[in-house]
């Protein structure tokens, strides 16, 4: 299992994009086929940067994956991000529980807004 730790969850609900709130967006492959939808993000809230995509896949019971950052494209239309695996692949990737995940809150943005770079 992936260490998580310092990384900050934050829910696709609250993603903003040109193509509006990422909340629900499917995942495709490179082949189009359905991968899962995007549950959120895990965010190194002093890098601010994204580091692992949460992705839930499966309709019966559903799973939750951790895909490391990978090129992502935008599919405004469709309301899709296409990333760079395919759908049979997901399930070797890190299980996780979204709802056991540390929470990106207000001290991390303050953390983040207020990070001393001069190094």
């Amino acid at each position: 299992m992936v260490s998580v730790e310092p990384l900050k969850y934050v829910d696709a609900h609250c993603i903003d994009t040109p193509a509006g709130r990422l909340g629900g967006a499917a995942l495709v492959s490179p082949t189009h086929a359905q991968v899962g939808k995007l549950d959120g993000v895990l965010v190194d809230p002093l890098d601010r940067k994204i580091r692992y995509y949460v992705i839930e896949s499966g309709r019966v019971s559903p799973r939750h994956y951790l895909l490391p950052l990978t090129a992502t494209r935008l599919d405004r239309e469709h309301c899709a991000l296409e990333v760079d695996v395919e759908a049979d692949e997901i399930q070797r990737l890190d299980e996780v529980e979204p709802d056991r995940l540390p929470r990106f809150d207000d001290d991390d943005l303050i953390a983040a807004l207020f990070r001393n770079t001069a190094s």
